[in-house]
């Protein structure tokens, strides 16, 4: 079963982000938080992998993922994946310190985790919040984010590891 490791957006840019979703789904867009099934939280995402032991993995992470909080993610720029899926997303505008403590949950992750997905390897990564999936009218998107004021100052409030199935089981990585 597939991981992530994200970081939650601060308690204002989320509210910002569901803002952004509940439009987009006004105007027939798909927003991630329609998605049936989900309990997608706004989130920006550094690491996708397919396996990898938990209770191992909790214990690598949570020295580094201390460090994420509060960790500045300006969401700066609306953009589009070419890809099958389709996402719409707000770029996150990457600051050395995010660089390095993506680069760092890599490297403690690497040994122990199997099939990290490429995109979401150092040296690869875009960093972003995904707004939609399957979108067919960019245009449309375009027209509902621009009522948005962009940058969105968000910062990280926690570290998550997620389990990508089902009901997205999230176990904290970060002490609140």
């Amino acid at each position: 079963m597939p991981f992530a490791i994200a970081l939650f957006l601060d308690e204002r840019s989320d509210l910002i982000v569901r803002q952004i979703w509940a439009a987009l789904d006004d105007h027939y867009v798909t927003s991630l938080g329609r998605i049936a099934n989900s309990d997608y939280h706004p989130h920006v995402t550094l690491s996708v992998f397919e396996h990898g032991d938990t209770e191992q993995l909790l214990g690598i992470l949570h020295p580094i993922a201390q460090q994420t909080v509060g960790l500045p993610l300006p969401l700066a720029a609306l953009g589009f994946f070419l890809t099958e899926e389709a996402p719409a997303f707000l770029g996150v505008i990457p600051s050395s310190r995010f660089l390095s403590v993506h680069r760092a949950v890599h490297d403690a992750i690497k040994p122990v985790v199997d099939g990290i997905w490429p995109y979401y390897r150092p040296d690869a990564l875009l960093p972003h919040c995904t707004l939609a999936v399957g979108v067919t009218d960019k245009a449309r998107v375009i027209d509902v984010v621009s009522q948005f004021t962009l940058p969105i100052d968000a910062l990280a409030a926690s570290a998550q590891l997620v389990e990508i199935s089902g009901g997205h089981k999230r176990t904290s990585l970060t002490t609140t």
